[in-house]
């Protein structure tokens, strides 16, 4: 009995400690054959010819401080390009915003 109380214990720390280390996983990441670089508050993204024919646009995410200290998020877009042109996609925050994550976005 000793022994299955054991095995309880075990399996419900490893499935808690799985659950804990997938909950601390970023929400969004830049995709596969992609990057996204940042200069101030302008981002670049450019995908690669892995898979030709996907569009992709790079995406600004941005935050600004509002006067009470407390913080608003927005998003702002680039071109949709087409994933191995020669062409990349840029996106600028808004006036007063500020860069926080560099990112793209495929369809």
């Amino acid at each position: 009995m000793k022994f299955q109380t054991v095995r309880v214990f075990a399996a419900v720390a490893v499935l808690t400690l799985g659950t804990a280390t997938w909950a601390a996983t970023p929400a969004a990441a830049v995709p596969a054959y992609c990057t996204a670089n940042s200069s101030g508050n302008t981002v670049t993204a450019y995908c690669y010819t892995s898979a030709s024919g996907t569009k992709f646009r790079a995406v600004a995410k941005c935050r600004y401080q509002t006067p009470s200290g407390s913080w608003d998020y927005n998003n702002w877009y680039g071109t949709w390009r087409i994933q191995g042109d020669p062409y990349s996609s840029s996106a600028t925050c808004g006036t007063g915003w500020s860069l926080y994550q560099a990112d793209a976005q495929v369809s």
